[in-house]
């Protein structure tokens, strides 16, 4: 008989790749025999960072503020779909609960904290509840979670705390190879670094997800950052012209407060939510990202594709350069510099990364299916 499994993760985050993993590590639970729920726990910090505005409490966040009011019902709009994307996938335990102190085990053989960057302690939406103190009974398994590249020796205000809840873990792995360190300087232990979920899946299981979307154009340039920068937009925007082919963005809140709808070839898809970025990668002629899981999905349908170098990649921010050089693909990591006599539109080279792919992928699901046994 399988084990009852709860999931504590950023499912309610309006974030693709947070709720994409979410569905993969549901989805592979279940196939491993065992009974999965989404623990429905989202902080009051979530909730606020994604609000169809920011607070009104200084300057700069009400000028913000008067540049979204005329798109606030399209950013609600884009909202509602991942809503919807919830209530049609998740598995989810009861009625939101905001604080660790509601909590409870009852009922679950193991939780499993993970994937995604539950572990950061920096972010508006981190919590001590992905640090599982409140699981009192149960077997407490950390599947390919994210410090998100802060180290919480350097960022948490009390490191020892954290030392204290990662010892108590039953069995635990990370995501990336800093974390792996670490936790090695925290507590001493060696951890394995594993697939992000979404990775156990191949493109078929992620089929029956997809948007219906066909006002598309033929040919368009899909272009995923969950935030903008002003030199990116212009690197996409020489390709957009290079190739004559319009740049679908994504992400309306953002794409409207940095201006972003003002570049001529720029525009955002009819509908937004996990369903429409699936479908959206698939269908592009090539997909420009900054984000972890916008290269995994790019490579999960073996795409054209590149991962802007961008921010802390150049730092203690190892998520992406884990990732790429992990699989075998890291010469599809670019620079923000346009260089015209690069071929953008190229296919990768596949081989390393099914090579690598397969026996990541085995070692990552053979590890879960041995804790949850």
């Amino acid at each position: 008989m399988g084990k009852r499994v709860g999931i504590i993760t950023f499912h309610r985050s309006y974030n693709c790749g947070s709720m994409m993993q979410t569905y993969a590590l549901q989805t592979m639970v279940e196939r491993l025999g065992h009974s999965p729920r989404i623990i429905n726990f989202s902080n009051e910090g979530q909730k606020a960072l994604y609000s169809a505005l920011f607070p009104w409490n200084s300057p700069k966040n009400l000028i913000k503020n008067l540049i979204l009011l005329p798109h606030k019902a399209r950013i609600l709009r884009g909202y509602a779909e991942y809503e919807r994307f919830i209530s049609d996938n998740f598995k989810v335990t009861g009625a939101i609960v905001s604080d660790m102190s509601e909590l409870t085990d009852d009922g679950l053989d193991v939780v499993i904290a993970g994937s995604d960057q539950v572990w950061n302690v920096t972010i508006e939406d981190g919590d001590d509840a992905y640090f599982l103190p409140w699981v009192s009974h149960a077997k407490k398994v950390a599947y390919a979670p994210s410090f998100g590249a802060k180290n919480p020796s350097v960022y948490a205000d009390a490191p020892e705390l954290y030392a204290g809840y990662l010892s108590d873990f039953d069995a635990l792995s990370v995501r990336e190879n800093n974390g792996c360190r670490w936790i090695r300087d925290l507590i001493g232990s060696d951890v394995p670094v594993l697939l992000d979920p979404t990775l156990l899946l191949d493109a078929t299981d992620y089929e029956n997800l997809e948007a219906d979307l066909p006002a598309l154009p033929d040919r368009y340039i899909f272009y995923y950052s969950p935030g903008y920068s002003s030199d990116i937009n212009r690197l996409i925007e020489e390709v957009s012209k290079k190739y004559g082919m319009p740049v679908i963005a994504f992400n309306a809140k953002h794409f409207y407060v940095k201006g972003v709808n003002l570049m001529s070839s720029f525009s955002l898809p009819p509908k937004e939510g996990p369903a429409a970025y699936l479908t959206l990668i698939k269908k592009a002629s090539v997909v420009f990202t900054t984000s972890f899981h916008g290269t995994i999905f790019s490579t999960i349908y073996r795409k054209p594709f590149w991962t802007v170098k961008n921010g802390g990649m150049f730092g203690d921010d190892d998520r992406v350069l884990t990732l790429v050089s992990s699989l075998g693909i890291d010469d599809r990591l670019c620079p923000i510099a346009f260089d015209d006599d690069l071929d953008y539109l190229s296919m990768p080279d596949w081989t390393a990364y099914e090579d690598a792919l397969v026996k990541k992928r085995k070692k990552s699901i053979s590890w879960l299916s041995r804790v949850l046994e």
